[in-house]
């Protein structure tokens, strides 16, 4: 065999290609870009929320859409860094709380986040200070001013329609009713309050602070000198630069490499893109989707039954328009159910957001969730809020993960219905007569207030559901509760923090952590993600218009409760789409005068919280 000796021109060919390959592959760097901006959304949409941007390749992405993706890309070897872009998005802080410990995750597998801002409220910037480097627009200010903590009350209205509440609830503390009946919060409400705002804040100003490697001290000294325009808040080491986007722009690729590549859409899929040369290019799409439809996993995997928003009797409801939900107990049921029969799936995690709502609705989904945990793994996720209702339903859970931020709790009933009599004679001069055959009859009719044998029944039902709502607690949860219950009742509410503290909840996470310890109580590695209950496909879509029925399981499927109900349809042409605050408040509001003019009976939270 001939021997090869190195020879400097030998060298210097090997260091030219060695170098070459070097600058090729620092030049091909690819970037993962997360944007965030509008709704962060819980549960995937179907055909409600069907939007032709799809057909564009674009798609809503959710809160686990979000974080998968980020915890993806960490482990993607040709991800080398992540620009953050937080605009406004529409997110609470528990949910943020997921998102930064995504990012801090990305962190940790050596991948640097470069972040930027045009301008930055509480909100926006508590996520952005997770990056390793932020910029703020010159000229820009941070507007982390602090929480502020917004009540509506509907007294006054009713007062001026001639209208009024007749309310009863079960705990000092549980005051859902009480913005129909008072202009103010009573001491109790207000109590409350402030003690869920001291938690909130606290862990704001922490999430802040981790994120700055700064002192919570520091970063109070900060809010309370807030706005702070860009250049101080360069000096307070709260942002590393201040630029334009070019300048970002630059900054980054110094980094990367002047060619580096930004991702726009990962995990990256073939988009179904629309060629408008092709007269049949809509049909190959719909032919796509309906393929895609059709095709099933019999991989074993995870399923996540989602239940977000209000909880009413019947099916749940989505408003294309607002993308606001409801939790129907026939929908949920009826998934646990799925679940409960698929053997591909292996475990199932409950995944809630919700204020609460009716009652019986509640009680239908714990005897569900309870039953399906019989059989299979079933741990639960706390989003933004889960409490009464939202935590009835949760309760049944071997595990229950919720954020510091998540406010929970709120064990205690109400009962109640809106008179419309004075409404009705003094301004529009609509009078009722009324016919009734049985002792209670008239019980829930809107044209008078309760008798007093009437108000004496519908305290006993309240009564007998508050003790079956705490009963169920004992059964599901009994031996972790900490300390007695009926101190903990009575419509307190708590934070996530705080609930861990009372053996309310069991662990401090997002849906993130309840799927990996699903996933390991299943003695999975890899699984597949199934979702209950299912969005509703393109075929089911086609079906419908056709005529024929979708689901043809055991469940009756009963009307929707929210969606056309006249007073909410008439609300929305007077206040728009509720975006605001006290818009959006009045319609939460309405909706619990709807779901109990039906349910008799709710489990609510307190009160509809807006932080600003």
């Amino acid at each position: 065999m001939t021997k090869r000796y190195a020879t400097p021109t030998r060298l210097l060919l090997c260091a030219a290609v060695a170098l070459a390959s070097c600058a090729a592959t620092f030049a091909q760097q690819r970037l993962l870009r997360l944007k965030l901006d509008g709704p962060v959304i819980e549960t995937p949409k179907g055909e409600e929320l069907f939007d032709f941007g799809e057909l564009f390749g674009e798609k809503a992405r959710t809160l686990h859409d979000i974080t998968t993706a980020i915890r993806t890309a960490a482990k993607d070897s040709e991800i080398a860094g992540m620009v953050l872009f937080v605009e406004q998005p529409q997110i609470g802080l528990a949910q943020a709380d997921e998102v930064v410990r995504a990012i801090r995750d990305f962190r940790k597998a050596g991948k640097k986040v470069y972040c930027y801002l045009d301008s930055a409220g509480n909100g926006v910037y508590a996520i952005a200070a997770s990056a390793d480097h932020i910029t703020l627009s010159q000229n820009s200010s941070l507007d982390i001013i602090g929480l502020n903590a917004q009540m509506s009350f509907y007294k006054g209205l009713l007062d001026k329609l001639n209208c009024n509440m007749e309310m009863l609830h079960c705990g000092a503390y549980k005051t859902a009713l009480e913005p129909f009946v008072r202009t103010e919060p009573s001491k109790e409400n207000a109590e409350m309050v402030n003690w869920l705002l001291d938690g909130i804040y606290t862990r704001w100003i922490n999430m802040i602070a981790e994120g700055r490697n700064l002192k919570p001290d520091q970063v109070r000294a900060a809010v309370d000198a807030a706005p702070i325009m860009a250049d101080k808040a360069l000096e307070l080491k709260l942002i590393d630069a201040v630029g334009s986007m070019n300048d970002f722009r630059e900054m980054v690729r110094k980094h990367h490499g002047k060619d580096c590549e930004i991702v726009k859409k990962y995990p990256e899929k073939d988009g179904m893109k629309l060629d408008f040369n092709n007269p049949f290019a809509m049909f190959q799409i719909f032919s796509k989707m309906m393929e895609e439809a059709a095709s099933t996993s019999d991989k074993p995997g995870i399923g996540i039954v989602y239940i977000e928003g209000p909880i009413v009797d019947g099916r749940s409801e989505v408003d294309w328009m607002s993308g606001s939900s409801s939790a129907g107990s026939t929908t949920i049921r009826a998934a646990f159910e799925k679940a409960l029969e698929d053997e591909n799936v292996k475990a199932v995690v409950v995944r809630v957001n919700s204020p609460g709502g009716s009652a019986l609705a509640s009680d239908i989904m714990w005897e569900a969730a309870t039953r399906c945990a019989k059989a299979k793994p079933l741990i639960v996720s706390m989003g933004n809020v889960a409490g009464s209702g939202g935590y009835y339903v949760s309760i049944p859970g071997d595990t229950i993960f919720a954020e510091e931020a998540t406010l929970t709790g709120s064990i205690g009933v109400v009962g109640g219905k809106m008179v419309w009599k004075g409404l009705f004679e003094n301004h529009l001069g609509i009078t009722t007569f009324e016919f009734p055959r049985g002792k209670h009859a008239g019980l829930m009719s809107q044209n008078r207030p309760w008798s007093d044998e009437e108000r004496a029944a519908m305290t006993k039902l309240l009564d007998d559901i508050y003790v079956q709502f705490k009963g169920r607690i004992m059964t599901s949860r009994g031996p972790r509760i900490k300390g007695d219950l009926e101190k903990m009742a009575g419509g307190r509410v708590y934070t996530g923090k705080q609930a861990l503290e009372l053996g309310l909840i069991d662990r401090i996470g997002g849906l993130s952590d309840a799927i990996v310890l699903a996933a390991e109580k299943a003695k999975l590695s890899d699984y597949e993600i199934y979702v209950y209950p299912k969005p509703k496909d393109i075929g089911d879509i086609f079906r419908q218009i056709a005529g024929e029925e979708t689901d043809k399981g055991w469940d009756a499927d009963s009307g929707p409760v929210l969606r056309n109900a006249p007073l909410i349809k008439a609300a929305l042409q007077l206040i728009g789409t509720g975006e605001f605050g006290p818009a959006r408040s009045a319609l939460n509001g309405l909706s619990t005068a709807i779901i109990l003019d039906r349910a008799k009976v709710g489990c609510f939270m307190p009160f509809d919280l807006q932080f600003r």
